[in-house]
Order: C-alpha cells, then structure tokens, then sequence
C-alpha cells in the first residue's frame, strides 16, 4: 500500500461531510427549516473524526517529512499546519455560533452560515494540499519501501481511533446529516 492510497478514504469521507455540511449552510441561508442542531452534530464530527483522526494521521506525515529535512515552518508543512489552526478555530466560532442560535439568537444563525463557509472551504484547501503537495513531497522523500512502511503506519492507525463498537460510526454522522438535509428541502 502507498500513502496516497492510505490517507484516500480518509479524504473521500472528509469530502463527503463537507459536501453536506456546505448543502446545510445553502438551506440555512433560504430555508427556516434548517436547525442549529444539524451544525452541532457537523462540530462533533469535526472534532472526532477531522481532528481526532485525519489530523493525526497529518501530524505523523508532517513529522516524517521533517525527520526527512523538510523545515518545520514556512514551505508546504508551514502551510498544512496554518491550514490545520484556521479549521480549528473556525470549527470552534461554527459551534460556539451554533449553541447561541439554538439559544435564541438568530444573528448567530448567519455567523454559521460563515463558518460553515470558511471552514469548508479551508479544509478543502487543506485536503488539496496534502494530496497534491505533502504526498508526493513524501514519496518523493522515502523510498518505496519506506513509502510502504509509512503507509502501513497510517493504516494501523485507522484501528486505534476508530471506535471498537461502532466501526460505521462516521459514515453512520454523514448519512444521518445528509438525511437531515434532505427533509429540510
């Protein structure tokens, strides 16, 4: 297995949750029917999944390619990790901005409609960066069987985060989101 090949579902599944977090934010901006709680359930798959999955799988890529002489800060490791603390912080105005709507607050509703909108957007910059700048500067790095090696790694790490009950759990967040989208239409 090859790295690209072991973070590629990871990503198809990012892909899939912001492509229904992002429908959300259109319903939310058109339609009453959108609900605060939809966006705070998108949060905890943020903070579970993005965060507590592919994001160590980020930092363990990251660390081998500066255990491969790449610096630390500026150049494309520079520009992951920037992308890394924007999703962070925009998750968190997304979730705080999500609790005051379904508080009461409706100014806070658009304030999701942004976050939703920097964070989408931003995560898709931060997976398009990894595929098109950290994964080939890896490969380009390691040779195939340390590429191998580096990939088996990622795939381990699949089976310590994932939860033991509940291996589904995440596709099972996005279909209830996308289900919730559907009646909102």
């Amino acid at each position: 297995m090859r790295i690209a090949k072991a973070i590629k579902t990871d990503q198809e599944t990012i892909r899939r949750f912001l492509d229904v977090l992002g429908g959300g934010s259109v319903v939310l901006s058109n339609n009453k029917l959108a609900q605060a709680s939809f966006f705070t359930l998108g949060h905890s798959f943020i903070q579970e999944f993005i965060e507590g999955v592919f994001q160590k799988k980020e930092e363990y890529l990251i660390n081998e390619l500066e255990n491969g002489g790449f610096p630390s800060e500026g150049g494309p490791i520079g520009s992951l990790k920037a992308d890394q603390k924007k999703c962070q912080e925009t998750a968190e105005h997304l979730l705080n901005a999500a609790k005051q709507w379904q508080g009461g607050d409706e100014i806070a509703r658009s304030e999701v409609g942004w976050a939703v909108s920097e964070y989408t957007n931003t995560c898709r910059q931060r997976l398009e960066r990894m595929r098109n700048l950290i994964v080939p500067l890896l490969e380009q790095t390691f040779t195939l069987e340390e590429d191998q090696q580096i990939a088996e790694k990622l795939n381990d790490m699949v089976f310590e985060h994932l939860p033991k009950d509940n291996p589904n759990k995440y596709i099972k967040v996005i279909e209830r989101l996308e289900e919730q989208l559907s009646d909102w239409k």
